[in-house]
């Protein structure tokens, strides 16, 4: 029994998050003026570039520094706060790992971005809470989704989109992709009908109406989605066909059509790349519509019997493609990136 309860307490301590993946400092980036310092345990540290970086030790106790310059010097103090790596056991330890994470330091850790700015009515530095560079009407954006160009599990498509801010922080973007290559996985060698795929993607976002990423170079949205896919590929099918007493091996060329409307509410980052280029980071929740139509196939449930082969493709996933048979909807989650460039 005791062999038992060491065994379950070292797994749980080597699955405890933060004490696993934390190191014992962390990194806090402090912005300003490049004028400014940062004085932090009798270490003075001249900001470049307008960043200095310091690497205060996990605690419980509040970060204090100070900034200054010339003429000016304001003290700041800043809670500890709880890494959110320790909820991480939810999933994998089932909470467990929680109690083994809770008894050292590792478990804390502070704001990793703060930016200031010198008040000239008070004479002092203030952390600074806007966006350094809101969006304004009629900015466009051109931008590419990489993740559709490396979508091994479907049908990879180069894309391209145009996003239009028609006001202040909110715009409507629309993009298009295409299939630039086969599809990976297709059991057919003979390609009987042409193979092609298309999307479109409409999107409506408002940007700076949440601030969950305490960071003003990074702007925030909120997005409505509706993204319209259209695939045709060559589909080779085996199964055993009964015609009264006799049994007997097709096989048969079809062609699967298939269709996906997917619906989502989507959060998403724009983080700037130099002046001009940019990274949108999303994730959204939804729903996938899934439909198939096979134009020419000949195969009926009635009488026909698939071999097991048939019913799974790469990587154990289900091979989906037959009309009536496989149509779903489903809930629909999305998460990937776009690269962009500000016009």
């Amino acid at each position: 029994m005791k062999n038992i309860i060491l065994f379950l307490c070292l797994i749980l301590f080597l699955n405890s998050c933060t004490t696993i993946l934390n190191s014992k400092t962390t990194r806090v980036n402090i912005y300003a003026s490049d004028d400014s310092k940062v004085e932090y345990k009798n270490e003075e540290i001249q900001l470049k570039e307008g960043q200095a970086i310091i690497y205060p030790l996990r605690s419980n106790e509040t970060l204090q520094f100070t900034i200054s310059n010339d003429s000016v010097s304001t003290d700041f103090r800043f809670n500890r706060e709880i890494s959110s790596l320790i909820y991480l056991n939810i999933p994998y330890t089932y909470g467990l790992g929680i109690l083994i994470d809770l008894t050292n330091n590792k478990r804390f850790t502070y704001r990793r971005n703060i930016f200031f700015e010198l008040d000239s009515t008070t004479n002092k530095y203030q952390i600074f809470e806007g966006k350094t560079n809101p969006f304004k009407q009629h900015q466009t954006f051109i931008y590419t989704s990489p993740m559709l160009a490396m979508d091994v599990f479907s049908q990879p498509q180069l894309s391209l989109g145009v996003e239009y801010f028609f006001l202040n922080n909110a715009s409507f973007s629309a993009e298009y992709s295409t299939v630039y290559t086969k599809r990976l996985g297709s059991s057919s060698r003979l390609e009987v009908f042409e193979n092609k795929g298309r999307s479109f993607r409409y999107e409506l976002k408002y940007y700076n109406l949440t601030k969950f990423i305490r960071n003003p170079k990074v702007n925030e949205y909120l997005g409505l989605e509706a993204r319209l896919v259209r695939y045709q590929y060559n589909k080779r099918i085996n199964y055993y066909r009964s015609n009264q007493d006799i049994n007997y091996f097709v096989s048969e060329q079809i062609a699967v059509q298939k269709s996906l409307d997917i619906f989502n509410i989507k959060y998403g980052l724009n983080f700037p790349v130099g002046k001009k280029m940019y990274i949108d980071l999303y994730t959204g929740l939804g729903l996938r519509k899934k439909t198939f139509k096979n134009p020419n196939i000949n195969y009926n449930p009635e009488t026909d019997r698939f071999l097991d082969d048939d019913n799974h493709s790469f990587f154990g996933i289900n091979n989906n493609y037959l009309e009536g048979v496989h149509d779903r909807n489903l809930l629909n989650f999305s998460l990937g990136f776009k690269f962009g460039f500000k016009l």
